[in-house]
């Protein structure tokens, strides 16, 4: 399976991932986050998201590293806005994805090989592993998905 920044869907490998539905309180936690990034007016574009990540990493990084906060719940807050935006675009669902890297939210869909994990995204942007925009991300993601999916209705 692929690394869980790509933007493209991801193919699985020898040993596939094990995908199972949110339990009621990972449900509730995806919700509880998009809910606050709805409130901040995080919803309203990848743009918006982007631009937040930015000043709340930057702010974050300007205060002395034994004074600062966990960023834990804004990285969670802005991935789980990061993964409704995909879910809501691009007919994909919350699920519970484990493989070789452990065990995490992820959105998925078919065709079967779509799975993204936008909480790790957003963690190796904040962590500067990637720096990817995530508008960019968001587009990328939906072309891809898109052409998966024109590739498997015109090969059934």
């Amino acid at each position: 399976m692929a690394h869980k920044d790509e933007a493209q869907p991801s193919e699985c490998g020898a040993s596939a991932p094990q995908i199972s539905p949110l339990n009621e309180a990972e449900t509730a936690w995806i919700d509880m986050l998009v809910s606050q990034a709805d409130q901040a007016g995080l919803m309203a574009s990848p743009a918006a998201l982007q631009d937040f990540l930015v000043a709340e990493r930057t702010a974050w990084s300007s205060v002395a590293p034994e004074e600062r906060e966990d960023p834990n719940p804004t990285v969670s807050m802005i991935g789980a806005a990061l993964g409704q935006m995909l879910v809501n675009q691009c007919d994909l669902s919350w699920a519970l994805v484990t493989d070789e890297y452990g065990t995490d939210a992820a959105v998925v869909g078919d065709p079967g090989s779509i799975t993204l994990f936008p909480i790790n995204a957003v963690a190796k942007r904040w962590t500067g592993q990637s720096e990817g925009d995530l508008a960019d991300y968001v587009e990328g993601t939906h072309r891809a998905i898109e052409r998966l999916r024109r590739a498997e209705a015109t090969t059934a």
